[in-house]
């Protein structure tokens, strides 16, 4: 019998891939997407519901096997940090302590390479802070994803990151490898083969173990 998977910001460029691969694979027979809006897809295996993140704690529980969460907005997009904190850290934060009620025994994140509560940057500090506080959850299996610059189609402009991932494709192979750009679907893989291991804990993938 296949395993069952959540899947938390299905319209991002990782999430949407996540999604793909998962209703592909063989090992789950039940993938659940919850989202603000229509994620534009649909598979066989696939159940999505629009929700209110704001009302997580209100979900009935339901037990999946897993929760992958590649939840997260930008500045840009949310207009403060205020609103950049509601998303990359109060929303993850609900969606965990609601799967660890429900009984889910993995939970697979997507961070940041250098995420630290300790870190001069903003971005990298509510990165570290939602990492730690779904540690404190107790997760049996808690995977931590750090990708590096990802490649993709997205919603939302990014010039600076196109134009990083342009120079990276300029560069040779041995240039800062570790840190070249990934696409969502490749990270996608990795984050699922990282869920087919029995490690127990938390678990830190940094960007060299992505190669």
């Amino acid at each position: 019998m296949g395993k069952s998977a959540l899947v938390l910001g299905a319209t991002g460029v990782v999430g949407r891939e996540l999604v793909r691969e998962l209703c592909e694979s063989p090992g789950y027979d039940e993938v659940e997407v919850w989202a603000r809006r229509e994620i534009g897809f649909c598979r066989p295996k696939l159940r999505a519901r629009i929700i209110d993140f704001e009302g997580i704690s209100d979900i009935a529980p339901h037990k999946f096997d897993e929760i992958f969460c590649a939840l997260g907005t930008t500045m840009k997009q949310a207009g403060s940090r205020e609103a950049f904190l509601r998303v990359d850290v109060d929303y993850v934060y609900a969606a965990a302590k609601w799967g660890k009620a429900a009984g889910v025994r993995r939970f697979v994140l997507v961070s940041s390479p250098g995420a630290s509560e300790g870190s001069l940057s903003f971005y990298l500090r509510a990165k570290g802070r939602i990492e730690r506080r779904v540690s404190e959850l107790g997760f049996d299996s808690l995977q931590i994803v750090r990708p590096p610059l990802i490649l993709g189609e997205r919603s939302d402009a990014r010039p600076l990151e196109r134009l990083a991932a342009a120079v990276f494709k300029l560069l040779p192979a041995r240039v800062l490898g570790k840190f070249r750009p990934l696409s969502g679907a490749s990270i996608a893989r990795a984050m699922i083969n990282a869920a087919r291991s029995d490690a127990r804990g938390v678990q830190i993938y940094e960007p060299r173990e992505f190669l």
